[in-house]
């Protein structure tokens, strides 16, 4: 054997041995690169649930660290200054109404343009599309007027009218991805046994794609919950405006108290919370459905 043979085979052998110690070195950087990214992440959530329990001695005294004096007079406040299971009553109905609403509405539209295929669908779906890019500060005005047009002001409907407006683009736009996924002979079969457009969506198309609604369906309602400018334009200082908004009505005009805001958001965020903690594996599997098909 040469001496080149042999210094090439060292080379692998090292190259090999290297190799899995290059890997560790990797996994680890992007281990913790992942963890300062969790950090940064949770810090704002973990922030908040501390100052909560805080007085506001304490939280002026330390207001990013620990403290001894828990106590739960800021929840109790709360409570007494926002009637809360009011405004939970009132997220409740307004949120749903948005999140069905919204759903069926993008399912009739995603259906349409990307099964139906009629003259000027697809002008149609880029028309909603282009809705995406437009930031909702720009046309609240005109969305206030043609609420209060429709006597819609401060009330229920309103509001549930505005959810489903701006939640649809979205909806619309990941139900069709998803249904120009599902093959067009599975709808022709449907129609050659004499089912109609309606019954194709509901029976055969909606089954399909309950991943995807139910991921969708979580994402909204996460940003129907916690929005605030929609409630705070629509329903004003009514009897009824959402907890997010009387947990900003808590901040007063000359003094702000963090611990008792903290303590409102808190209470606010907590059905979020949990009905991302039950779910998370609905969202992620409608993601990964809508992904490898």
């Amino acid at each position: 054997m040469s001496q080149s043979q042999t210094l090439r085979r060292a080379g692998k052998r090292t190259g090999s041995a290297a190799a899995p110690g290059s890997r560790g070195i990797v996994r680890l950087v992007v281990t913790a690169a992942l963890a300062m990214i969790a950090v940064v992440a949770l810090y704002p959530l973990l922030f908040t649930i501390l100052n909560s329990f805080k007085t506001r001695t304490g939280f002026a005294k330390n207001p990013l660290g620990l403290t001894s004096e828990l106590t739960f007079d800021n929840y109790i406040e709360t409570f007494n200054r926002m009637a809360v299971p009011r405004l939970f009553l009132n997220s409740v109905i307004a949120t749903a109404g948005g999140l069905v609403l919204s759903t069926f509405a993008a399912l009739l539209l995603a259906y349409a343009v990307t099964k139906l295929r009629f003259p000027g669908s697809n002008l149609v779906f880029l028309f909603i599309i282009a809705m995406l890019v437009i930031p909702s500060q720009v046309i609240i005005y005109p969305l206030y007027e043609t609420i209060l047009d429709l006597g819609f002001g401060s009330t229920y409907q309103g509001l549930i009218l505005a959810y489903a407006a701006f939640g649809l683009p979205i909806s619309t736009y990941l139900l069709a991805a998803y249904f120009r996924a599902i093959p067009d002979q599975l709808i022709e079969a449907a129609r050659l046994d004499g089912a109609g457009e309606m019954r194709i969506l509901f029976s055969i198309m909606l089954p399909i794609a309950t991943p995807a609604i139910a991921a969708l369906s979580i994402l909204n309602f996460v940003w129907m919950w916690n929005d605030l400018l929609l409630p705070l334009v629509i329903m004003g200082g009514s009897d009824k405006k959402t907890l997010m908004v009387g947990v900003a009505l808590l901040s007063g005009q000359y003094d702000v108290s963090i611990p008792l805001v903290s303590a409102g958001l808190v209470v606010a965020l907590l059905p979020v919370m949990i009905v991302y903690l039950l779910f998370q594996r609905q969202i992620l599997s409608g993601a990964v459905a809508g992904a490898v098909r």
